[in-house]
Order: C-alpha cells, then sequence, then structure tokens
C-alpha cells in the first residue's frame, strides 16, 4: 500500500545469532589476541599478517577484511588494551566506607597489580618503548587512555581527603602523575632489566611507595624547587 511503513522486525542479540553469526562477531577479537600474542613473540618487524592468521585460524584473507595492514592491526592492538583499570563510579562507590588512607593504598595496590601481573599491561609498555616512534599517535592514545583516568581517579581521591580535611589542597596541576609515576618506573625497569633479581623487592617499594604518597599529601605542601627533598624521595625508593 502506498505510504505504508514496514514494521520492523526483531531485534537478534548475539546470544539469538546462530553458530556462523557468532564466530563472524567474534572473529574480529580473535584475530586481535592473535596479533597481540603474535606480536609479543616476534616483535612488531617480525610478525607476518600469515601468522597471525594462522594463530587466529583463519585465513590470510580474512585478516584483511577487517584491518588493512599490518600497521593498523597493532595500532587496534595497543588501543585495546590502552583500557582503563578503574571504573571511577564503581571503585568510590564499592569503597566509600573505606578511610582516605585506604583509598590510597588500594589504589596503588590496584595499579601495581595490574602493571606487574597483567600480562597485556606489561607488554603495552614494551610495544610503545620498541616502537613508539613508528607509531607516534600510539603514546597519545596510551595516555588519553590509560594515563590519564588515572590520574584523574587519584585526583578524586585527594578531593575526598581535602574535604574531610586529611589531606592537604594542592594547586600544583601535576601533583597526581609525579605521585604515582613510580608505579610506571617500575613497570618499566621490569621490562629493561634483563635481571629483576636486581630491582627492588615489590613488597617493599609499594609500601616505600605508599609511604612517600602519605607523607606528602598529609604532612607538607610539595615545593617543586625543593630539589633537596624530591632527591630524598627518589632515593628512598631505591635504597
Amino acid at each position: 500500500m502506498a505510504g505504508s511503513k514496514i514494521a520492523p522486525g526483531p531485534i537478534v542479540t548475539k546470544n539469538e545469532l546462530g553458530p556462523r553469526a557468532r564466530r563472524k562477531v567474534q572473529r574480529p577479537q580473535a584475530i586481535l589476541q592473535a596479533a597481540f600474542e603474535e606480536f609479543v613473540e616476534r616483535g612488531y618487524t617480525a610478525t607476518r599478517i600469515e601468522d597471525v592468521a594462522a594463530r587466529a585460524s583463519v585465513t590470510k584473507g580474512t585478516v584483511y577484511l577487517y584491518f588493512q595492514n599490518k600497521e593498523e592491526l597493532f595500532q587496534h592492538v595497543v588501543g585495546k588494551l590502552s583500557q582503563p583499570i578503574f571504573d571511577e563510579k564503581q571503585f568510590l562507590e564499592q569503597h566509600q566506607y573505606r578511610s582516605c588512607d585506604e583509598l590510597v593504598r588500594l589504589f596503588l595496590d590496584t595499579l601495581y597489580d595490574h602493571m606487574t601481573v597483567n600480562q597485556h599491561s606489561r607488554e603495552i609498555l614494551r610495544f610503545l618503548i620498541a616502537d613508539g616512534r613508528r607509531f607516534p599517535t600510539l603514546g597519545s592514545t596510551h595516555f588519553d587512555q590509560f594515563v590519564q583516568p588515572l590520574m584523574t581517579m587519584f585526583d578524586r581521591i585527594l578531593q575526598k581527603g581535602v574535604r574531610e580535611g586529611v589531606f592537604e589542597i594542592w594547586t600544583n596541576d601535576h601533583i597526581s602523575q609525579i605521585l604515582i609515576s613510580p608505579a610506571l618506573t617500575y613497570a618499566i625497569e621490569m621490562f629493561l632489566s634483563a635481571d629483576n633479581t636486581k630491582l627492588p623487592e615489590l613488597k617493599i617499594y609499594i609500601n616505600t611507595h605508599y609511604e612517600m604518597v602519605m607523607r606528602t599529601i598529609r604532612k607538607a605542601r610539595l615545593d617543586m624547587s625543593d630539589t633537596t627533598r624530591l632527591r630524598g624521595y627518589s632515593e628512598a625508593l631505591y635504597c
């Protein structure tokens, strides 16, 4: 009938798809996982699309259906791995009755666990160090999607402490980045060190990091021109 509209068909959810359709939906993720494993094992330069395809149990042509070339595939792998650790709202709601000191400790424990135990987080740093110059935008992507949310989360904890009168008011925009940077330093040293036994024991390192943070935010204002004090913090971490 003229002017009549065709009624929309039923919405088909992922769970209602047939086996073939489900495989098609899952295929890009399988390719990305295979690519990640190949890049870890061989490095970017030595990895070939055919190796990724074989690991993902698809044809080489199938990989090219989803990704134009190896460069794009690598960028998608890094982008997929550069995801925030915390759901900020969920973290604060889940631990709303914790003290601010406890929140700082939980934050650091979660951060170190993610960056030293989680394989994806460890390898993303290796990718960025080894091939960051080849893909200049990847560093920015990782910062925006991974590092910036960390700083925002830590800012929220600091602000909560300020409201409750246990932390000082900070006017330095970089304080969160400075206070959480030892975790990134440790993760990078894990990657660069040929002998991890020479690294500080992780538990001691985290405890020292926590003490450094708490002494800074609870007892004194950080003077960025006070190089002696900053040097003392650095020495405390590596003694």
